[in-house]
C-alpha cells in the first residue's frame, strides 16, 4: 500500500520484509500478491493435510520510514472500517519500518472462536503489536483455529 509521501522503494521493501516474516513458517505460502493498490497486498495460504481444504487470510502491508505511529496512522486508518465491512476472510494490517526492519501488526477482521461459533471481529481502529516470527506464529494459529471451528458452524447437526 504505497503512499505518495514515501520513496518508491518503501512499498517494495516493506512487502518483501512482510513476505519474509510470513514465510518463516513452513506451512505458509503467499498465494497471491497484487502489485496494484487494490486494497490488499497478500493472500496468505496455510497448508493443511486435506488438499481440498483452503485456509487463507489477507495481509495489507504499509511501508514507512518512520517509527512514529502518528506519521503512518493516517495512511492505515481507512482499513479499519468496523462492523458492516464486506470482508469474509481474516485480515491483518502490517506496518513495516524499512529503515530499521521492524514491523507491527493489527487485526482488521479478527478471527474469533467462541462457545457459540466463529466470527470475524471488525475493528474501528488498530491495536498495533510488535510483529516478529513469534507473532506470525500466533496469527497463523488463530487463523487455523478459526478455520478448524468453522465447519461446526456451517454443517448442520
Amino acid at each position: 500500500m504505497p503512499t505518495t509521501s514515501e520513496p518508491w522503494f518503501v512499498a517494495e521493501r516493506s512487502e518483501a520484509l512482510a513476505g519474509l516474516l510470513l514465510t518463516s513458517r513452513k506451512d505458509v505460502r503467499i498465494r497471491q500478491e497484487r502489485k496494484l493498490d487494490t486494497g490488499l497486498d497478500f493472500i496468505v495460504e496455510i497448508a493443511t493435510d486435506d488438499p481440498l481444504s483452503i485456509q487463507q487470510f489477507v495481509v495489507q502491508v504499509k511501508g514507512t520510514t518512520s517509527s512514529n505511529p502518528s506519521d503512518w496512522m493516517q495512511d492505515v486508518k481507512q482499513l479499519f472500517r468496523g462492523p458492516g465491512s464486506p470482508v469474509y476472510l481474516p485480515v491483518c494490517a502490517f506496518v513495516v519500518n524499512v529503515r530499521d526492519n521492524k514491523a507491527v501488526y493489527a487485526w482488521v477482521a479478527e478471527p474469533l472462536v467462541e462457545a457459540n461459533g466463529v466470527k470475524l471481529q471488525f475493528h474501528e481502529q488498530g491495536d498495533f503489536q510488535p510483529l516478529d516470527t513469534a507473532a506470525v506464529g500466533e496469527i497463523i494459529d488463530r487463523v487455523k483455529a478459526w478455520y478448524e471451528a468453522l465447519p461446526r458452524q456451517l454443517t448442520p447437526s
